[in-house]
């Protein structure tokens, strides 16, 4: 997608939007500018569940560098011309992003009867749902939190100001949210409230209950169905759904996510595999995500199930560059893919804040491989929620299910991707194939590279920092025509110190 389809956020929004079917947006500039319209349209309500709210966290106006608005900001304009705003955030041990936003809106002398703050806490469980509703009528899955390191746009430059080095040592971030109109959003509607109400960390004086409207999962004459995991005796629906779609999938499972560790997920894509001698698995991943024992727990399971080899299967990475004018370097970076999306056959797909692995899907212990580790976290789940389209029976469905694909594909394979058409002889996998070694003999090419400005894909590659996973890809390094700008140590790589600080700073 071009940063100039990108919705200004001073353009009206409910109009746009076809009932009872999602509006799908790509990376976070295209959220943040319909978040903000969201908010600015608001005549009674917001409620918004996130795993962090930073009071600071800036929604730029498209093609501008300048802080144009913040979404707390946004928020307590909301409140002050009579909206009731309800902030649900994580207050737990570890992470509690409650008490800052607090102290902010203290500052601010906000009306804590109309701009209300909660948290969650269940240490070491955390409050990963990511959720904004808007006066009952419109619903927004978000991808990212509400933090400065995750904005980006569609053009993902390997360095840009907007995004601080905190949270992801200042990578380029490609995320995925949806917008939601129709019978979904009282059920989303109905999961904020319980979750409200069933708060842990309520300031003095607030008693308040919000009316739980909407059945919990099944919506009437829908493809759609919201789903959902909880800790204890919590639903544990979003997995259970995930193996179902894979089960029935012929041709074609495209999963884009920011981790792949769940053993039970990569079972199933294993028997798919054995069951469909056509069938082909497309995965985009990071190479390096930001709490790294991730590395090592999914290139485990992507080695000990034969995916890493198999002939079906394509694993690739996302990288962006852009020629630096002044010395004729190529400026190299990693995109940090923070998507949750399973697509299978055009007519069956996954969103929200889900990811694939233990702790959000049902327990964050089978991921360890130590026997100490399962016993410790055994049973551990985040609250998470997802949409799932199934649209077997209906043709509309099925094509939004094939216009987030082919609008995803247009941008991690650009011009070698057309259009969502007939599957090419031989299938999809010697296109992607095709066009990220081409793209690793590019790069090769540093300075004179001339075709790679913007994102790009790569093969997966199971070595342990960007320089060698460039290597591993045939990629020949040159300092002096390349600038590699995500070069982590070796302390970076195996103990997350960015990750920790952001959990105690």
């Amino acid at each position: 997608m071009s940063s100039e389809a990108t919705r200004p956020l001073s353009q009206p929004l409910v109009e746009a939007v076809p009932s009872d079917r999602p509006e799908w947006l790509i990376d976070n500039a295209d959220a943040y500018a319909a978040l903000i319209s969201a908010i600015r349209d608001a005549r009674d309500s917001i409620w918004i569940s996130q795993l962090a709210l930073d009071a600071d966290c800036v929604a730029y106006e498209v093609g501008s560098t300048r802080a144009s608005t913040t979404i707390v900001g946004e928020l307590l304009a909301a409140s002050r011309r009579g909206v009731q705003v309800r902030v649900l955030l994580n207050a737990s041990l570890l992470l509690d992003t409650a008490k800052p936003l607090r102290a902010h809106l203290e500052k601010a002398g906000a009306d804590t009867r109309r701009f209300r703050v909660r948290g969650v806490s269940r240490f070491p469980q955390l409050l990963h749902a990511k959720l904004v509703v808007v006066d009952a009528e419109v619903a927004l899955l978000i991808g990212s939190p509400f933090a400065n390191g995750y904005w980006d746009d569609a053009d993902h430059a390997p360095i840009d100001p907007r995004r601080p080095m905190r949270e992801l040592a200042g990578r380029p971030v490609h995320d995925v949210s949806t917008l939601i109109t129709g019978p979904a959003v009282a059920t989303l509607g109905a999961t904020f409230a319980a979750l409200w109400n069933d708060a842990d960390d309520v300031m003095g004086g607030d008693e308040e209950d919000l009316a739980v409207a909407g059945h919990p999962t099944a919506l009437a004459d829908s493809p759609m169905r919201i789903v959902h995991t909880a800790p204890g005796d919590g639903p544990m629906e979003i997995l259970p759904a995930l193996l179902e779609g894979i089960a029935s999938a012929e041709w074609l499972i495209y999963v884009e996510h920011q981790y792949l560790s769940a053993r039970p997920v990569v079972d199933a894509l294993v028997q798919a595999l054995a069951r469909h001698r056509t069938l082909e698995v497309v995965v985009l991943l990071n190479q390096n995500p930001d709490v790294t024992a991730y590395r090592g727990w999914q290139n485990a399971r992507l080695r000990e199930s034969g995916l890493l080899e198999h002939p079906r299967v394509g694993l690739f990475t996302l990288w962006t560059s852009a020629l630096e004018s002044s010395n004729h370097v190529r400026q190299l970076n990693q995109v940090f893919v923070h998507s949750k999306v399973v697509a299978i056959d055009d007519r069956w797909l996954l969103v929200g804040s889900a990811n694939l692995d233990g702790v959000s899907l049902h327990s964050y212990g089978d991921d360890f491989s130590s026997r100490l580790g399962r016993w410790i976290f055994r049973g551990v789940r985040n609250f998470d929620v997802g949409a799932v389209i199934d649209a077997e029976q209906d043709d509309e469905s099925a094509e939004q299910v094939r216009a987030l694909r082919a609008r995803l594909w247009k941008e991690h394979l650009g011009g070698s991707f057309h259009e969502i058409g007939a599957r090419p002889t031989g299938g999809w996998i010697p296109l992607w194939r095709s066009v990220a070694r081409r793209n690793a003999a590019e790069l090769g090419k540093g300075g004179r590279a001339r075709c790679l400005d913007g994102p790009f894909i790569l093969p997966y590659s199971s070595k342990s920092t960007p320089r060698a996973q460039l290597a591993d890809v045939g990629v020949v390094f040159a300092p002096d025509t390349l600038e590699l700008c995500f070069a982590p140590s070796w302390l970076e790589v195996h103990c997350s110190p960015n990750w920790v600080r952001n959990m105690f700073g």
